[in-house]
């Protein structure tokens, strides 16, 4: 959130936001920061780690954004999730407090069309949970958005299938009955899958969180950056 920096710190400011937030739900909701996979993740990770009041955080990579997102922002800004996530988590590892602070991994998980795999192995490299946006309004809303042809309309009441509109001109193009059967068709899917990938790994019951010894890639350098196994 914005700050006076004057006043207080960006990091004192968060840790009031959680907490006030917190204390408005009788502490009976998780709050967390959702916040860009930037260079500064590990430093919000660190002041959370500290925090009584923080249940997890949830970071951002560069791929992440609307259909309402530009380009400029799409193709040039922030970390890619798979690094800065690492990164993240290994420094929780060093303090011996991977288990304390939950890391929600996002930003194009499933773009290349296959959203099991992709979570997978974010969570084989340290995540405890994966956010997904454009993948579902895709598959579930008929968003015709896409990586390569964006609609950049969502913020203005347009949308050509009325998921982001209010005139009802334009939302009665919108089933909410259809979507939230193919959500569910969605989830069920992609629930399956992911257990055929971690159950062969004994995880049939629980997931492979940093189990990154099961992870392999064939870029070396992209091994050595995420500390995975090199495949030729």
């Amino acid at each position: 959130p914005p700050t006076h920096q004057t006043k207080y710190s960006i990091e004192e400011a968060v840790a009031k936001m959680i907490q006030s937030m917190s204390m408005a739900w009788g502490f009976r909701v998780p709050v967390y920061p959702k916040i860009s996979g930037t260079t500064s993740a590990g430093a919000v990770l660190n002041n959370l780690v500290r925090n009584p009041f923080a249940a997890g955080l949830a970071i951002d990579g560069e791929d992440g954004g609307t259909g309402a997102a530009y380009a400029v922002s799409m193709d040039h800004m922030g970390h890619p999730i798979a690094s800065n996530l690492r990164d993240c988590y290994l420094s929780l590892v060093e303090q011996g407090r991977q288990n304390e602070i939950p890391l929600i991994a996002g930003g194009g998980i499933g773009k290349n069309g296959n959203l099991a795999a992709n979570a997978a192995s974010l969570i084989m490299l340290g995540a405890s949970a994966v956010q997904v946006g454009k993948y579902i309004m895709q598959s579930a809303a008929g968003c015709v958005g896409s990586e390569i042809d964006r609609c950049n309309v969502c913020n203005i009441g347009v949308c050509p299938k009325g998921i982001t509109s209010q005139d009802p001109r334009v939302y009665r193009r919108l089933d909410p009955e259809k979507v939230a059967e193919r959500l569910v068709d969605t989830f069920v899917a992609f629930d399956v899958e992911l257990r055929k990938i971690v159950a062969p790994l004994g995880r049939s019951t629980s997931l492979p969180i940093g189990m990154s010894d099961a992870l392999g890639i064939s870029d070396y350098h992209a091994a050595e950056r995420l500390k995975i196994k090199y495949v030729v």
